[in-house]
């Protein structure tokens, strides 16, 4: 489990069949100061400790990108600053419901993979929801667009059932991701009916919910809500 770098042992994982779960990491959110976050705990104990058949991605009310030196132990009694999120999840294109198994990471490590043997063949990512977060360093709006571009050219967007993509560090482009993804995947690549649902809590914003790899999923373009379909442990 773990989310950013981490995205090449997930696909490693993929690779040999094993679920793995993009989540929570020991440093940020296990040792978070003061106390971990309600929101991670909910999805730590519901995605691995009390599995249901489904279980719903709420968008949390606060978050935080506010970095606090782990090594100054002054910092552990104090509580990152939370700002109130009233956008909740945005629902970017798309309508109905889409269904499709989980599969994606940290954008900024995808061509550090690509042409791997670890990059899933394309009929991997058939029916599969496309889950993609941006890292700390805030890749250039032009960055995102080439890399999905380079997807598009390999068949991916159009083998796809739908598209989560997350809340980015400090909301840092987050008007401009949006309109890259219309541009790419709306417009260039002709998927204007492709679900993409956007603000989602995963990543390098805190708290996070954990998507476990390979697990369905489903997006409700009626009700811009995401939930998963199955239990990833038994």
């Amino acid at each position: 489990m773990g989310y950013s770098d981490t995205t090449a042992n997930h696909f490693m994982m993929h690779k040999a069949g094993l679920v793995s779960f993009y989540g929570p990491s020991i440093l940020v959110e296990f040792a978070e100061n003061v106390a971990m976050h309600d929101y991670t705990k909910h999805y730590i104990q519901n995605v691995l400790f009390e599995p249901s058949v489904t279980l719903p991605i709420e968008p949390s009310p606060a978050w935080t990108s506010e970095r606090l030196e782990w090594s100054d132990p002054a910092n552990a009694s104090i509580a990152r600053t939370m700002t109130t999120d009233n956008k909740g999840f945005e629902l970017l294109q798309g309508r109905g419901v889409a269904q499709g198994r989980l599969l994606g990471g940290c954008v900024d490590v995808f061509p550090m993979i690509i042409g791997t043997k670890i990059w899933p063949l394309p009929d991997e990512w058939n029916n599969t929801i496309l889950f993609m977060e941006t890292s700390e360093e805030c890749p250039h709006p032009n960055v995102l667009k080439y890399i999905l571009r380079g997807m598009a050219a390999q068949g991916i967007i159009g083998r796809i059932n739908g598209i989560v993509f997350a809340k980015p560090m400090n909301e840092k482009y987050y008007d401009e991701y949006k309109q890259v993804l219309l541009q790419v995947v709306g417009k260039e690549s002709n998927r204007s009916d492709l679900p993409i649902l956007y603000n989602i809590n995963f990543g390098h914003t805190a708290p996070i919910c954990i998507l476990p790899y390979g697990v369905m999923a489903e997006i409700d373009c009626d009700s811009s809500s995401f939930r998963l379909l199955e239990s990833a442990v038994m």
